[in-house]
């Protein structure tokens, strides 16, 4: 039997394909994933939100139609979240069902939650039954922060942040108020930053912007703005050379690194556990990651942390099945 988990309709779409087989003369189940794709590799898009017809057909021709396909996120919620934001009522730009008719995909679908899948792909995708995992996120439905304790093949959320206080939203602002792209150039900020002195606007940046800093005994973090439009108008007259850009990337990422520690050995605490996992886009900021790292025996981090990791993860949140991710992901050509 082939499940099909995908990500889709929004950036960044993924299809990963699982088959399950019965174990044995046993009445129990064995998943196995057998491939994970980008439609990027296929298309040439950067972050294309589409599914391409040669990696439906590649998956269709290799491993046989789906009988299920399991959605990385509840549509229905996330409507309500976007209405919530001001952005109208977009139940029927969600319709997934009517969305994956363009590729004549008509068998059932089920849904997970959005952070339940980045937490299902990274705890499922390392070896260790006792696991903490952090999911930093823009936006998930509702939640934009959450972590988890993995243990004995059972997740468990121990903390969860919702909408509108998103650190991920906040860093992506900052990518704009230096006068990239934000969704897309996050990347950046690291760069600029070395270029950049992170004290000099870091307490300005934390007073104006933060109505709750993080600490060891209350991981949250909050925020006095919304900041999913941007953050353009912080200190606009003032910040304006150069310097004065490579000085905001560098606190910007030296709080954002700041604040990682701190959610890290909250969560260490809390889990007792020596390995972490993490997952959500927040978890591609390589200095941050490195920075936690001397807290843990171990940390991982699956490729592909963000959203389309979440085509496995979807599954696995489903499944509750521990797997490799040896030559699994499509490798462009």
């Amino acid at each position: 039997m082939i499940k099909w988990g995908m990500v889709g309709n929004s950036h960044d779409a993924s299809l990963a394909v699982f088959e399950t087989k019965i174990a044995g003369l046993t009445d129990r189940y064995r998943t196995k994933l057998r491939w994970a794709s980008l439609a990027k590799d296929f298309s040439g898009v950067p972050n294309d939100p589409d599914f391409h017809i040669d990696q439906l057909d590649f998956a269709l021709e290799k491993f046989g139609p789906p009988s299920e396909i399991i959605w990385y996120e509840r549509p229905f919620l996330k409507t309500l979240r976007q209405l919530k934001a001001g952005q109208g009522w977009l139940y029927n730009e969600n319709n997934i069902k009517k969305y994956l008719r363009r590729w004549d995909l008509n068998v059932p679908i089920s849904y997970t939650q959005h952070h339940l899948s980045h937490a299902a792909y990274a705890y499922y995708t390392q070896p260790y039954k006792d696991c903490a995992i952090i999911c930093l996120d823009s936006i998930g439905e509702f939640e934009t922060l959450t972590m988890w304790h993995g243990k004995n093949g059972k997740l468990e959320k121990i903390f969860s942040q919702g909408y509108p206080h998103s650190l991920g939203l906040w860093y992506s602002s900052m990518t704009q108020r230096i006068g990239l792209e934000p969704q897309r150039d996050e990347y950046q900020i690291s760069l600029m930053g070395k270029d950049g002195d992170p004290k000099r606007l870091q307490d300005a940046m934390i007073k104006d912007l933060f109505s709750h800093y993080p600490t060891l005994t209350d991981p949250r973090v909050l925020f006095k703005e919304n900041l999913h439009r941007g953050c353009r108008w912080w200190r606009e007259n003032d910040l304006k050379t150069k310097k004065d850009m490579n000085d905001i990337a560098a606190a910007t990422q030296n709080v954002f690194e700041d604040i990682v520690k701190t959610l890290s050995a909250w969560v260490r605490y809390e889990t007792g556990s020596k390995n972490l996992a993490l997952a959500g886009g927040g978890a591609l900021n390589r200095d941050a990651v490195d920075k936690i790292r001397p807290q843990w025996n171990n940390v991982h981090v699956p490729k592909n942390p963000g959203d389309p990791g979440s085509c496995i993860g979807a599954v696995l949140a489903k499944s509750k099945t521990f797997v490799s991710l040896d030559n699994v992901w499509h490798e462009k050509v």
